[in-house]
């Protein structure tokens, strides 16, 4: 369901029901004592929309309905009205309108006393339930406050059970759903510090064995041009025969480059296969923007030592408990899913393999001969260049029609897509897709292979070029270029309020890597709509999956949900 229209629905829901019973009173129908019974209502409506509230998070942790939580505000701020009412309808006609008589009878009478309190604090939690006070309290500071609510639904539980004095069901009831619960936010309180205690073990852990990370250099032995844009670089370790590294096929390295006393960080996937212990290869594609490229490009030769980290990164396939694989390449997205390949066939793999590339022109394909040896030597392999401006094809001759029996690569003219990957790729369904292109190429693929019925866990993809970007308030990245060849890997973050700079994969939420060094935000849904996770962005860029929980002036003035957003250049900054 959607958010909005959910929130839309509880509050005409609420709404209603405050007319039905205006409606019943106008007509009489409250009974001989309307004045009692209109508090009676007004008190129970009070508790039920409160209770709804609390019923949101439990119900949406047990169904994933993240839309839930958009009406959560607006069901305590009903619960609030309602207890307003209630309160408003026993001093105007109970007392007459007679403030000391309230005042009197509230300190006189226990049960009243515990209801005031209950309206008592519930009125900061209405008074800050907007976006403006969440900015201007904190999320951390804004969700302590808003724990109030549990404290008023004992609090109003307790008032009804000490008001009705002989026929308990109705409160005792309301105390029977109160107990779970209470009792599933303590538990979700000790899951969480569980949680939080394991990720620091895992870092300790991972801090033992820091020797699988490399940092250091590596010397360019050789360089060779792919395309006229296209080179890939050839790294040895300086002093050692063999990588002091292992690495999965598809993972990539961070390589950090010093030019006039600027030092910046660039990603780019390992194509060669992980078999080879003796170098490492990278395939970088010159952009006029991109900072790294450019350098790569234009001064790095033969016998330049680069400070590299390496492996990163959760896209990489190695055949295990599969029987057929679909590669999709776009561009210089090729990298991966030829690292891969190159694994799968050194290693004998007995499986499909189904390589598909998209290229602009026949002479942007880069490994073409080393492709069509592949395609020639392996019975298992079928590669398929797809090449969308044909006119760019001087000499047709020079691209053979396709064949089902072929034992070479074949060309095919046209835009690759889900319904063309489905003809050649038998069982498609069924079979795992690692997909690295430009963004639009595989949004519109992964959206065509979801619409025949591909379960979403069967496709992977890895974005090799900066995606859609949410900015605020004229955000650039970090180093005032666009940067057009950032992979997933290393990002730094800059959480301003405590001035901790951390690094953490661009994979990963920027509340997920303040999570990951102990940072504290706050955070409910994890979904974009609770909007409890806001924070600046003051310099860098991110992408967001969802952004509901934004307005458009929010998104102007440069808020991000931290539970969202990831980094879309190598170094941003926020408020938190």
């Amino acid at each position: 369901m959607n958010a909005a229209y959910f929130r839309a629905l509880v509050v005409l829901n609420g709404a209603l029901t405050l007319l039905l019973v205006i409606w019943d009173s106008v007509r009489g129908q409250l009974g001989a004592n309307p004045v009692n019974t209109a508090i009676h209502i007004t008190g129970i409506l009070s508790l039920v929309f409160l209770f709804l509230s609390l019923v949101v998070t439990p119900l949406r942790w047990l169904t994933r309905w993240n839309w839930l939580i958009a009406g959560r505000r607006a069901m305590g701020l009903l619960g609030f009205g309602y207890a307003i009412l209630h309160l408003v309808i026993y001093v105007a006609w109970d007392r007459m309108g007679s403030l000391a008589s309230t005042f009197s009878e509230i300190a006189e009478r226990r049960f009243l006393t515990v209801g005031f309190i209950a309206i008592l604090l519930m009125l900061p939690l209405a008074l800050t339930s907007t976006d403006g006070m969440i900015r201007w309290l904190g999320p951390i500071r804004w969700k302590q406050l808003h724990r109030l609510s549990y404290v008023v639904v004992i609090l109003g539980v307790l008032h009804f059970y000490m008001l009705v004095k002989s026929d308990v069901r109705q409160p005792l009831i309301f105390a029977g759903v109160l107990t779970p619960l209470l009792g599933v936010r303590v538990g979700h309180v000790l899951l969480e510090r569980w949680k939080k205690d394991q990720r620091k073990s895992l870092r300790k852990g991972q801090t033992k064995r820091s020797s699988k990370i490399y940092s250091g250099p590596l010397e360019v032995v050789e360089i060779k041009q792919e395309t006229s844009s296209v080179k890939t670089f050839r790294f040895k370790h300086p002093e050692s025969k063999e990588i002091p590294f292992v690495h999965k096929p598809g993972q990539y390295l961070t390589l950090q480059v010093n030019e006039n006393g600027q030092t910046f960080r660039r990603c780019y996937t390992i194509a060669s296969t992980p078999t080879q212990r003796e170098y490492v290869e990278v395939t970088i594609k010159r952009h006029d923007a991109g900072l790294g490229s450019r350098y790569m490009h234009d001064h790095v030769t033969v016998g330049t030592l680069l400070q590299v980290i390496a492996p990163t990164g959760k896209f990489w396939f190695d055949g295990k408990d599969c029987d057929s694989v679909c590669l999709i390449a776009g561009g210089v997205g090729i990298t991966p899913p030829m690292s891969m390949l190159r694994y799968l066939v050194v290693t004998k793999w007995t499986g499909r393999i189904f390589f598909l590339n998209a290229v602009r022109t026949l002479q942007d394909i880069i490994y073409r001969d080393e492709l069509q040896a592949l395609a020639q030597a392996h019975n298992n392999l079928r590669i398929v260049h797809f090449i969308s401006q044909p006119e760019s094809v001087s000499n047709s001759s020079s691209i053979d029609e396709p064949s089902e029996r072929r034992t070479d690569a074949d060309y095919q003219f046209g835009r690759l897509d889900a319904a063309t990957i489905r003809n050649l790729v038998p069982d498609i369904l069924n079979t795992p897709v690692f997909m690295c292109g430009p963004e639009p190429m595989m949004e519109a693929i992964r959206e065509g292979l979801l619409s025949i019925g591909m379960p979403k866990e069967q496709i992977h993809t890895e974005e090799f070029v900066s995606p859609k970007v949410t900015s605020g308030n004229g955000v650039v990245s970090a180093d005032g270029m666009v940067d057009s060849e950032l992979q997933y890997g290393e990002v730094e973050v800059l959480f301003r309020k405590t001035n901790i700079t951390c690094s953490g994969g661009s994979d990963k939420t920027i509340l997920e890597i303040a999570e990951d060094n102990e940072i504290e935000m706050a955070w409910e849904c994890r979904a974009g709509i609770c909007g409890q996770c806001k924070v600046r962005c003051s310099s860098g860029r991110v992408k967001m999956d969802s952004h509901d929980a934004l307005s458009a002036a929010e998104a102007k003035e440069g808020w991000i949900l931290a539970c969202q957003a990831r980094a879309a250049s190598l170094r941003i900054e926020v408020d938190a």
